[in-house]
């Protein structure tokens, strides 16, 4: 059973999936199961495995649910008495541990050329999963993007639809039209991607707003685009850019400001005036 736990723990992560592993960690008395009993729980409550069925097994799914929505590790402890907080007969007691496995966080960068690739180059550096869309065949072999985790060839916007983009994906959008832009974002829109991030000028930005709100996209659903893209730092090579666009999405993920960390100038000077005296 182990080692089919493990391997759904492996699948789920690969699938860009969370999921729970609940361990019996301790118990006393007279219980279901054994301690090192363990079980998978989904955000949708489907398990798989068993720490003993029943009433704990009910509570303890509850909870593993919990901590998949809030994303964090927690302990659960249950008395297994009448006077006990599960009002049971058996008599003893269950403590164990729920781990979330996540998946990394994943970039898809919609694009390959010149800020595409140093774009995947500086996020596999921090660790995402990435994955490469490009309407070009012969991207599918370029050299520089055979670091991704997948590249997809064909259409912008069938391949997104097929895409798995979630509340965990970050997208970036270099193609090198203004028109598959615009037909990637369209898409993208409809996901639930917890950055958008579009290249080009602001002239070129206005456009896209406005043609979307035309199209019948509302107010709220371009205000998620970040474009231009990136943190103001970089200049035009696309190296800066890509350094400016990754510290854009970190801003987010961590959700961070771009404001500076420096001691501040009177700090700065108290230390001057104490060291002076």
């Amino acid at each position: 059973m182990e080692e089919l736990i493990l391997k759904k723990i492996l699948e789920n992560l690969e699938d860009h999936k969370k999921v729970a592993l609940v361990t019996l960690t301790d118990v006393g008395g007279s219980t279901p199961r054994d301690t090192g009993s363990l079980m998978l729980v989904w955000e949708n409550g489907e398990t798989y495995g068993s720490i003993g069925g029943g009433k704990v097994e009910y509570f303890v799914t509850g909870e593993a649910v919990e901590a998949l929505k809030h994303d964090a590790d927690r302990n659960f402890e249950h008395s297994l008495t009448p006077d006990g907080d599960l009002k049971m007969q058996c008599g003893g007691t269950v403590k164990g541990f729920i781990k979330i496995f996540r998946p990394n966080e994943k970039i898809v960068i919609a694009g390959g050329g010149h800020v595409g690739e140093k774009v995947l180059e500086v996020a596999k550096f921090l660790g995402f999963n990435c994955e490469v869309i490009d309407d070009r065949e012969d991207y599918l072999n370029k050299p520089s993007l055979q670091k991704a985790d997948k590249i997809m060839v064909g259409f912008y916007k069938d391949i997104v639809k097929n895409a798995s983009i979630d509340e965990n994906t970050y997208v970036v959008i270099t193609t090198k039209s203004h028109i598959t832009d615009l037909e990637f974002v369209k898409e993208v829109l409809k996901t639930k991607a917890r950055y958008i991030g579009a290249i080009g000028s602001r002239k070129k930005q206005i456009f896209l707003r406005e043609t979307l709100l035309k199209d019948g996209f509302s107010g709220e659903d371009i205000k998620r685009i970040y474009g231009p893209v990136g943190i103001d730092i970089s200049n035009q090579m696309p190296e800066e850019i890509a350094v400016s666009i990754m510290a854009e999405i970190l801003m987010v993920k961590n959700e961070g400001t771009p404001e500076h960390r420096k001691l501040e100038d009177s700090v700065v000077d108290s230390i001057i005036q104490k060291h002076l005296k």
